[in-house]
C-alpha cells in the first residue's frame, strides 16, 4: 500500500475541520431554536471599514463614526441586542452607543472611542479606579431597579445564557420555572440537583440585568466609563444572576486580582452561595 503524502494528510485534516465546523453551526441551530426549521438567508455584503473583532461567523466593522456587527449565520443578529440597547437609554443614565440601523444579520451603532476596561484597569490610579467602581456600581443600581413580570430576554424572546445552559428557553412566568429549567440542562447527579434546587429560592426579585456584564464590555476614556456594550443576552433575570454571571466573567479571564475582588461593592449584598450553585450546574451542563 502505498503511503500517503503530506498533501493527502492536509486533506484529511481539512475535512475534519470542515466537518467539526458544520456540527457546531448545527448545535447552535438546535440551541437557539430546537427543532424549529430555519431559514436559509443570504447576509448582505459587510460595510466597507476596518474589521476590529471577528470570531467564527461574527465581525465588528468600524467605518467612519459608526461600527456594525454583523454574522453570517442563518440565525442572524438577535433582535434582543438593539431593543435592549434603546430600552437602557431611554430608562437610565447608563451610557450605551446609540443603534442607528439594524437588519436581520446586523446591527450598526455608535463607534464610542475608548478602550476596554481590562486594558484600562491596570494603568489607572487609586482614585480614578475608585470613581469607576462608584460609576459602576450607581448603573448597576439603576438596573437593578427595573423590575420585571416574567424570566427571559426583552420582548418575550427567550432566556439565554451560553455556557450555562445548553438550550434557549422560556420566557418563564416565574422564578421557580425558570430553576427548573436550569437545573433540567444538567448531567449532574439527581442527589445534587435536588439539592441544588431546594437550596436556589423562588422569591428573588426578578430585574433588568446585562448578561455579559465582563471587563470586555465596558468601554472607559479619560477615567470614566462611556459606554457599556454587548447587550444581546440583556433582560429580566432573577436578582442574583448578574452578580453570579459577573464572577463567573471576571474569574475565568482572570480580572479577579484587579477590579474583579471589588465586586461585592457593586451590589446592594452578596450571592456568594448562588454564585457557588449556579457554577457547579455550568461546570456539569
Amino acid at each position: 500500500m502505498q503511503p500517503q503524502s503530506a498533501g493527502s494528510d492536509t486533506s484529511v485534516q481539512r475535512k475534519r475541520f470542515s466537518r467539526l465546523d458544520e456540527l457546531y453551526r448545527q448545535e447552535r441551530l438546535r440551541a437557539a431554536l430546537g427543532d424549529a426549521p430555519v431559514e436559509l438567508r443570504v447576509p448582505g455584503p459587510p460595510p466597507e471599514g476596518v474589521t476590529i473583532h471577528q470570531l467564527r461567523a461574527r465581525s465588528v466593522i468600524r467605518h467612519g463614526d459608526s461600527v456594525t456587527k454583523l454574522t453570517t449565520s442563518p440565525l442572524g443578529i438577535t433582535p434582543n441586542e438593539a431593543a435592549a440597547m434603546r430600552f437602557v437609554r431611554q430608562h437610565t443614565s447608563i451610557p450605551v452607543p446609540e443603534v442607528r440601523g439594524t437588519d436581520w444579520d446586523r446591527i450598526t451603532m455608535e463607534y464610542v472611542e475608548g478602550e476596554t476596561l481590562h486594558d484600562a484597569w491596570p494603568k489607572l490610579g487609586e482614585e480614578d479606579k475608585a470613581a469607576i467602581r462608584d460609576q459602576l456600581r450607581d448603573y448597576i443600581q439603576q438596573l437593578r431597579s427595573l423590575q420585571g413580570l416574567y424570566v427571559g430576554r426583552l420582548d418575550g424572546i427567550p432566556a439565554q445564557a451560553p455556557g450555562l445552559f445548553q438550550r434557549s428557553g422560556g420566557p418563564f412566568r416565574t422564578v421557580a420555572e425558570f430553576h427548573q429549567f436550569l437545573l433540567g440542562q444538567t448531567r449532574v447527579h439527581n442527589g445534587h440537583r435536588d439539592i441544588i434546587r431546594r437550596e436556589l429560592k423562588d422569591d428573588y426579585a426578578i430585574v433588568f440585568t446585562h448578561c455579559d456584564l465582563a471587563p470586555r464590555n465596558i468601554i472607559v476614556r479619560d477615567a470614566r466609563i462611556v459606554a457599556v456594550i454587548d447587550w444581546e443576552m440583556a433582560g429580566w433575570y432573577p436578582e442574583y444572576w448578574e452578580y453570579a454571571l459577573m464572577i463567573r466573567a471576571f474569574t475565568s479571564v482572570g480580572d479577579w486580582d484587579g477590579l474583579g475582588r471589588h465586586l461585592p461593592y457593586l451590589f446592594p449584598r452578596r450571592y456568594d452561595y448562588e454564585y457557588i450553585l449556579t457554577s457547579h450546574v455550568g461546570q456539569c451542563s
